[in-house]
């Protein structure tokens, strides 16, 4: 068996030690694995002759125990972690619910909100149309009521701002045109 190649954790079994202290021994004695397969390393048993008076030692036997751990050890250390992790994504996942509750509130209330200010809008329309035909109607009747004479005069002052307006157009005509219009106009 001392001829043989073996893995760290058959090292570690013929030894009756665990894996870990293996590996610390070939990291502070600095051995090269002899051959490798894939990831695995293979040692010579030999090689470990100093570990194995270590643990012959009473001392160290004590020490390698306190160190050690079993795996039933590390298989609670494991649940218990992954029942953390659990209870952390249950209350990421929580406040994730609470969060999209809080934002259908908003978007219903926002809805709601949208609804009146329609409704308030339709009303103002409506009563917009109503002063409009409220104010055509003031107007007509206002027309109505004034004397005959206060249209005659209305007419005539209608007819000579008529011509005013006649002889305006004519100057506002020549004023309207582009400005090179009128440069080539008054050239001719």
């Amino acid at each position: 068996m001392s001829g043989e190649l073996l893995t760290k954790s058959k090292i570690a079994d013929a030894l009756g030690t665990n894996p870990m202290r293996v590996t610390r021994f070939i990291e502070r004695n600095k051995i090269n694995a002899v051959k490798k397969e894939g990831k695995r390393e293979l040692f010579k048993l030999t090689d470990f002759n100093a570990l194995k008076k270590e643990l012959d030692d009473p001392e160290a036997k004590k020490e390698a125990q306190s160190h050690a751990f079993s795996k039933d050890e590390y298989i609670l250390t494991l649940k218990k972690q992954l029942e953390d992790q659990q209870e952390q994504f249950n209350k990421m996942l929580q406040a994730k619910d609470e969060t999209i509750d809080s934002l259908k509130e908003t978007i219903a209330t926002s809805k709601h909100a949208y609804e009146d200010m329609k409704d308030q809008l339709a009303v103002k329309d409506d009563q917009i149309s109503s002063l409009t035909k409220l104010t055509n109607n003031a107007q007509t009747l206002n027309l109505l009521d004034k004397p005959k004479k206060a249209q005659d005069t209305a007419t005539t002052g209608a007819e000579t701002s008529n011509e005013r307006s006649s002889s305006d157009d004519s100057q506002n005509e020549s004023s309207k045109k582009h400005w090179w219009q009128r440069f080539t106009r008054d050239s001719d």
